[in-house]
């Protein structure tokens, strides 16, 4: 399991990035930003900036203003909290969970406050965790103390098939995990109070979902899309939590579920400018 999580990281330059910062971030610890006023704000189009080493994302002076001004910390934990009650009873993401009892939520929320406002807060937690090893899949161990180790818990959930054990995640997995959070997004009511942040979120998340698989953020906006319709959601709820329209299908036939115009963008999610009105839909 070592190999394959130093794998993942060497080959996705935001992993590397995270994983050398925690070395050095306790040196300037960063206040957490709190919101200033309860919104809504107005909607404003704010690029993904990319300039760190490898090309890595990088907070930007508007996603720190976003974050300082729009959006608090405890936003962010209630929409992951949301988005693990659902994750815990889907049937194709819950087999990827080892445990309910870590603080999922309260860790991605972290993450996200930290790539986005330049804060530290991820950095820190990760210096307080318990690193004792814990127990996957065929008496394996694994110390969970970042993204790419975590991820490796996934892999080598004990609760995935024998046959199913140490796969990567496939592009129906990051399917389904997209259109949950985003599903958890709009009803946190974030969306609500900074438009902003939900358009400029899509992107962030086609962004980093692609070291897992690199088709899967040109399925972002579509998940986003399926997340806003009432219709979807009755329907995923009663097929027993399971996504039938998706699951199980190749490239080819996944991409006949989006335009071809949004699979064969390449400017998007890195789009300077609001181009289109389909980007991802800000409501």
């Amino acid at each position: 399991m070592e190999e394959q999580i130093r794998n993942l990281r060497v080959s996705d330059a935001d992993l590397q990035e995270e994983y050398a910062s925690s070395a050095t971030s306790m040196n300037n610890v960063a206040e957490v930003p709190s919101r200033r006023s309860n919104g809504p704000f107005p909607f404003r189009f704010i690029p993904l900036r990319m300039g760190g080493n490898g090309g890595t994302h990088v907070p930007s002076t508007e996603s720190i203003a976003m974050m300082r001004d729009e959006v608090s910390l405890t936003d962010l934990k209630k929409m992951t909290e949301l988005f693990y009650e659902k994750a815990f009873q889907d049937v194709t993401l819950d087999k990827l969970i080892r445990s309910h009892n870590d603080p999922h939520g309260a860790r991605f929320a972290k993450w996200i406050h930290q790539k986005l406002s330049n804060s530290n807060v991820w950095d820190r937690d990760r210096k307080s965790r318990d690193l004792v090893p814990v127990e996957v899949a065929g008496g394996r161990e694994v110390v969970v103390h970042d993204r790419s180790s975590a991820h490796a818990a996934a892999w080598y959930s004990p609760k995935r098939p024998k046959n199913e054990v140490g796969r990567h995640f496939t592009l129906d997995e990051c399917w389904v995990w997209m259109r949950l959070h985003f599903w958890a997004m709009r009803e946190s009511g974030i969306m609500e109070t900074s438009p902003t942040f939900g358009d400029f979120y899509v992107r962030f998340i086609a962004h980093f979902v692609r070291v897992y698989e690199a088709a899967a953020p040109q399925f972002a906006r579509d998940s986003f899309r399926w997340s806003a319709d009432p219709k979807n959601i009755e329907l995923y709820l009663k097929n027993g939590r399971q996504m039938k329209d998706v699951l199980g299908l190749n490239l080819q036939r996944s991409m006949k579920q989006i335009p071809a115009s949004e699979f064969n963008d390449m400017e998007w999610p890195y789009n300077q400018t609001m181009a289109t009105d389909s980007e991802s839909d800000s409501e």
